[in-house]
Formats: structure tokens, sequence, C-alpha cells
């Protein structure tokens, strides 16, 4: 039940609904001033370029695979990314295989074919997403709109094209984002344990132009072995017509997951 719960919870954490189809971004050039931004202007830049976006509507494929098993799924989800996101997952066939509810503070998810309902903290995240629990750090990270956190004490190296940001946070952990300066994302993420050992990763990767924003079309998630590759075959910003779909079922066994 665990690694379900698990795989659900991964697809919580990402995002079918019809949408624009995404289009392939055009050619891009290095952004003026590199290699000579500081960290303060890198993060402020990435920040301002995904200021504009308040919502997230987006379906497609996702793959989970750890030491135990690997499965397919594909999945549909809406987002308002400061306040909940909701998520179907469908498995072979389209039949829906689990439903899940993401907010600031809680998971929710419905296992249909078992009739199990878990619930618990969006700490319970942490395993799949490092620092889920902090500014819908969860959400952001399985769309592709990761930002360094503003009071670190970055360095910077400037290195093919791209920023390298490196930093140790409260807590003796340490990450390293590279930022690609030509879209103002950042293309991957890696974090470090107190001991210096790696204990996870994200990348993003194949970027399109959706509405006015750039916004990946794959990203990787990586962590104790589990990894989690979604597909975003469409995608759309700040849609008119977005709706959190979630009920709670009321004839399930409930279960409480940390």
């Amino acid at each position: 039940m665990l690694r379900l719960a698990l795989f659900l919870l991964a697809s919580a954490l990402a995002g079918c609904v019809p949408g624009a189809l995404v289009q392939d971004a055009p050619d891009l050039e290095d952004a003026a001033g590199y290699p000579n931004h500081s960290a303060g202007q890198i993060v402020a830049a990435v920040e301002a370029s995904m200021a504009s976006v308040g919502s997230v509507s987006a379906d497609g494929d996702m793959s989970f695979t750890s030491p135990q098993e690997s499965r397919n799924a594909t999945y549909s989800l809406r987002s308002r990314l400061s306040d909940s996101t909701s998520v179907i997952v469908r498995g072979p066939l389209g039949v829906i295989a689990g439903q899940g509810l993401v907010t600031p503070d809680s998971v929710f998810l419905a296992n249909r074919p078992n009739k199990e309902f878990l619930l618990g903290p969006i700490s319970a995240a942490e395993s799949i997403v490092p620092g889920a629990s902090v500014d819908g750090r969860a959400v952001r990270a399985a769309l592709g709109l990761l930002v360094p956190e503003p009071d670190v004490q970055w360095s910077v190296l400037a290195e093919d094209g791209s920023y390298r940001l490196s930093g140790r946070l409260a807590g003796g952990t340490s990450r390293s984002y590279v930022v690609d300066p030509a879209v103002w994302r950042v293309t991957e993420l890696i974090t470090f344990d107190a001991g210096g050992r790696e204990s996870g990763s994200q990348t993003a990767e194949a970027f399109d132009t959706i509405e006015g924003v750039v916004m990946p079309r794959r990203v990787r998630l990586e962590k104790g072995g589990t990894v989690i590759v979604l597909e975003h075959r469409r995608l759309s910003v700040n849609p008119d017509d977005l709706r959190i779909r979630f009920r709670r079922p009321t004839d399930y066994e409930t279960f409480v997951v940390r």
C-alpha cells in the first residue's frame, strides 16, 4: 500500500483536460549580461519570469520506477499555485486509479481500486520532493517552476551558457541549482544531505512557450531509488475554466501517512 501511496502522491504532485497544444519554443540566445549576473539578480530574474503564472492545467503521461516495481499512467491536473492542486490518475484503458488533492499543508489521496483514503501533512511529500512543504514547492517542482531560495548565500559559477548556484541551507543540507539565463528557468536541482552526499535530483527540459510563458514538457524527479518522469503533453497557463475537482469518499477505509 505504501508503494501505491507514493505512486499516487507523485501523480498528485505533478499534472487530462483539453488545453492548448504546446508549441516548440524558438531557438534561444544567451541572455544579455551573461556571465556577469549576481546571485540576487539570477534569483530575481527567475522569480519575475513566472510572476504571471497563477494557475496551470496539464495532462500527460508519467512513469514511476522504484527498485520494487515500474508503472505507467496518465494524469489530469488542475493547480492554483498559491492554493490547491487536484489530480486524477488513470491506468490502462483510461480507468481511474486514484484522485488526489494537495493543499498548502496537507495531501489527500483516494485509491479507487482498493477503496482506501490516505491523508497526511504536506511534509509526507518530502520523500519525493525535498522541501515540499515550503511555498508550494512540490507542485512547482512537478511543473518545472522552481525558484532558488532568496535567503540563501549562493555561490555562482557560469558554465556552458548556464549559471550554477550552490549553497547551504539551515539544518546543514545543501542544494545546487542550474539556471538557464536564456529562459530564466531552473533546469536542474541536486540536493545533498548534511554529510555532503547526494540525496535527490530534479531536472526540467524540452521547454516550450505556452501562452507567453516558458514551461518544460518533461520533468524528472529522483530520490531514494525512486524515479518519476512526467511528460506534459498539453499545458494551459491561467486557464479561464480551471476547476479544482476532488471529493472525499465516504465509504473508503482511511489511513494516515507521514
